[in-house]
């Protein structure tokens, strides 16, 4: 994120990391079982979502998209691998058939304009996944603190400021989340690396 908390300007751009810090992003896919994206994190960047810049396997790829707004022809899709959306109940068979033409998994999960992730987090348990990385954007990591289900929080603090733009946690309500600093790190001379563990509280346990 930008040093005012931003991960992508009004127009897009959000070109914040410097080597290191994708080293550290690729070992991180490397190390989970599925990586997590929401569908407009998905739809403007394009994301493979695979891992290049450090040693080990490709996650599962997966999207979060109660609209079924995502395109079938997205990266992420197209590489060899599996690929998952996760939806809502709304949807009929002829809505999903162009996903499921390209081998994509669908996960129902919950009915209305959002999708249920706590459902959602079990369904993919039951594929096997045991180590969930959500990505991006703002607006899902926000969903996933405020669910009480995130573990730990990687953040990178890039030498720049962009005063407007899509914020790293991204609600529409105070969340007052409780973080404890489990490591710094400075990287490419001027990145700064925190790594955060995520204080549970009483009622989400």
């Amino acid at each position: 994120m930008s040093v005012d908390g931003r991960i992508a300007t009004e127009e897009g751009f959000s070109r914040l990391s410097c080597d290191e810090d994708f080293k550290i992003q690729h070992e991180l896919r490397a190390w989970s079982d599925a990586v997590l994206v929401g569908a407009n994190t998905a739809i403007k960047d394009n994301p493979s979502l695979t891992v290049r810049k450090a040693v080990g396997k490709n996650p599962l790829r997966v999207v979060v998209d109660a609209s079924l707004k995502v395109p079938p022809t997205l990266d992420m899709f197209s590489i060899p691998g599996k690929g998952v959306i996760i939806t809502t109940e709304d949807h009929n068979g002829e809505e999903l058939a162009k996903y499921k033409e390209r081998g994509i998994v669908i996960i129902r999960a919950g009915v209305g304009p959002e999708v249920d992730l706590r459902t959602a987090v079990r369904a993919l348990f039951e594929m096997g996944v045991r180590r969930l990385m959500i990505e991006g954007g703002g607006t899902t990591s926000y969903r996933f603190l405020k669910e009480g289900l995130v573990d730990e929080l990687w953040i990178t603090l890039s030498p720049i400021v962009f005063g407007s733009g899509t914020s790293i946690i991204n609600g529409e309500r105070s969340l007052l989340q409780d973080l404890y600093l489990r490591e710094l790190k400075v990287l490419c001379g001027g990145w700064v690396h925190l790594r955060y563990k995520v204080i549970k509280r009483e009622k989400e346990v």
